[in-house]
């Protein structure tokens, strides 16, 4: 069975609402005699066909660039036994491509000569880059004989066999426990790749013997671009139609979402041509952005002489990470708080009868993106319309186009980053941390000292931080099953500390921290219809009617442990809501619709974290 980004989609061809899954893979072909990559399957070099070139799904492939091939070339030199077996395996003269895998953490799958030749990973046990041949990889290392490598004297061998030294007929390279190694079968009838245990070799994956097939020539990028430029003229005109027609049918203003990345250069330049005009450009500043990033959107804008609408987040992150703890991948507060809100105010302000955003989102990124159409509205911004004319692209169209057109990336590519955005986020993988960590110590030590801090409070073992465990709530199985077994049912509380209890018609709040303040308190409760009776008893909340049920924890949160994101006051249809250190309400004005507390991602998050983001738990379990 293919592998790939599984999307549950609607089919037209049955009466029925039931999903179907449909796999997403981007194509990869591969000319033998230019030796290129090709995106479709001629090569417009010689005009010959190419081979379809299986790499794992989505198969996002991308050019190995400066940083890529340095990181590529450590991990080469200390995996094997001599620099020379590095330039024999690898010819770094040649197009290199990498395409990310599933890992426990950052990988890729290293692609020369149109050859999976092995896997580049991060190592989160022993905190660095390392490199396991593959397939053609283990071939070229047999045939060359590059240690390390063995050859056995066995008839056949399956995965998780582990092969006895007495076994080993030929053995080169020094014999360390975890180290990666080729083997081949005497016979000539398997290759595989194990790893050294005690005295034994434990096979990983196994295969028919295969050859190393030595490709002609060392093509250069440009000799990519050019067996590929009718494919790129292709990509590029629909893109732009795409862009025009979108246009004419919506007739709103329309501006471009620039993150300071390689698709929001590339959306940029399409609508540019498109348009025949320079776009605005929104650009929305964290606070937890790149330095490199801020300073390279703004000479961008300045040399293309476009407008910058700047939504700014300031220091909202650094302020309310105090009060809810590391964000992670299953509690994302960040977002709400960071970039919707910002991006909704500064679209709000400058496109008050809305607009339509062009932004870079492709649907190889990601499952979610993958299943989004090409023209959507965003509920957080629901007077935008945001169409993606390069939704169907690869990462290796958009660099290639990128090339082909010499625009100029930002600079932080170059030094061995892939993803760009919050430098923390904790969706990033460990190996990609440590780029961060190389690049800008003074900001990581930041973030270190804070997590070190937080951990301690919540006594946090040093793993949390060491492994980035910090980026889960709820740790997943395959994190799990590289970890100590003492580890395996780690589980760090984050958020607002609280307690709840229903007492008759009563509902009790206990919080474990924080000053319940008066002032704040009566002023949000305006958001409910007639006066919500109180009392306060220690660090205890009474309130004498539980009929609101939830609602009256969110106001209490929101009250007392407002970060100034404005989501609230955004989201009011009454505009009725002013922040001030806390929200005031416009008694006047609220119709109580409540729809400012769902709106507070710190008062949402707080109640998804009390039960494992399940909200519906805790109203069972307090009877609201």
């Amino acid at each position: 069975m293919k592998r790939g980004i599984l999307v549950l989609t609607n089919t037209s061809q049955r009466k029925s609402s039931k999903k179907v899954p449909i796999l997403v893979s981007a194509p990869l072909y591969w000319c033998p005699r230019c030796n290129v990559p090709l995106l479709g399957s001629k090569c417009g070099k010689c005009g010959g066909d190419g081979y379809r070139l299986r790499v794992t799904p989505p198969g996002d492939v991308r050019p190995a660039l400066s940083g890529d091939l340095k990181r590529l070339k450590a991990a080469l030199l200390d995996y094997f036994d001599s620099s020379e077996a590095v330039f024999e395996f690898i010819d770094f003269r040649k197009p290199i491509l990498l395409n990310k895998i599933p890992y426990p953490d950052a990988a890729d799958e290293v692609i020369v000569d149109g050859q999976i030749v092995g896997h580049l990973f991060y190592d989160v046990l022993e905190e660095k880059w390392r490199f396991k041949p593959l397939y053609s990889g283990v071939a070229r290392i047999l045939e060359k004989k590059l240690a390390p490598y063995a050859v056995i004297s066995l008839e056949r061998v399956a995965r998780r066999f582990e092969v006895k030294k007495t076994e080993i007929v030929e053995l080169s390279g020094e014999w360390t426990r975890g180290r990666f190694i080729s083997v081949g079968l005497a016979s000539g009838r398997q290759q595989a790749v194990g790893v050294i245990i005690r005295g034994r070799i434990r096979i990983l994956k196994v295969w028919y013997s295969k050859s190393y097939l030595e490709l002609p020539g060392t093509p250069t990028w440009l000799d990519v671009i050019r067996a590929n430029e009718k494919y790129l003229q292709e990509k590029e005109a629909e893109a732009i139609k795409f862009i025009k027609d979108m246009v004419k049918k919506v007739k709103k203003p329309i501006f471009v979402s620039f993150s300071g990345g390689k698709d929001s250069l590339v959306t940029y330049y399409l609508t540019k041509t498109a348009l025949g005009y320079a776009p605005p450009l929104l650009f929305n500043d964290t606070g937890i952005e790149l330095p490199e990033t801020v300073s390279y959107v703004k000479s961008f804008v300045e040399k293309e002489n476009a407008r910058l609408i700047y939504a700014d987040a300031g220091e909202k992150f650094w302020h309310a990470v105090n009060i809810m703890g590391p964000p992670a991948r299953d509690y994302r507060w960040c977002c709400k708080v960071v970039k919707l809100t910002p991006i909704a105010k500064a679209v709000e302000k400058v496109f008050p009868e809305g607009a339509v955003s062009v932004v870079g989102q492709r649907k190889y990124e990601s499952m979610a993106r993958a299943r989004s159409p090409r023209v959507w509205v965003n509920k957080w911004i629901p007077k935008v319309i945001a169409i993606a004319p390069i939704q169907d692209w690869s990462a290796l169209d958009v660099w290639l186009y990128i090339m082909r057109n010499r625009l100029t990336p930002n600079p932080l590519y170059f030094l061995g980053f892939d993803r760009l955005g919050c430098w923390l986020c904790p969706a990033t993988e460990l190996g990609e941390m440590r780029t961060v960590k190389e690049v800008y110590p003074e900001l990581w030590s930041t973030w270190e000292a804070f997590l070190r801090k937080y951990g301690a409070a919540k006594n946090a073992p040093k793993e949390w931080i060491k492994l980035g465990l910090w980026r889960w709530v709820k740790i997943p199985g395959d994190i799990k099953r590289i970890l100590p077994k003492e580890l395996d049912k780690l589980t760090i509380r984050r958020g607002i500390e609280f307690s709840i209890k229903s007492e008759g018609s009563r509902l009790v709040i206990e919080l474990e921290e924080g000053e319940i303040i008066h002032e704040k308190l009566r002023e949000v409760l305006k958001i409910f219809p007639g006066k919500v009776k109180y009392r306060v008893s220690g660090k205890s909340v009474i309130f004498e009617d539980k009929k609101w049920g939830i609602h009256l924890l969110m106001a209490l949160v929101r009250a007392l442990f407002c970060v100034e994101c404005e989501a609230c006051a955004l989201k009011c249809p009454a505009s009725a809501i002013k922040i001030d250190g806390y929200p005031h309400i416009d008694a006047a004005k609220c119709s109580h619709c409540l729809i400012c507390n769902t709106s507070c991602p710190i008062a949402v998050y707080t109640l998804k974290i009390k039960h494992n983001l399940n909200i519906e738990k805790l109203k069972n379990e307090y009877g609201l």
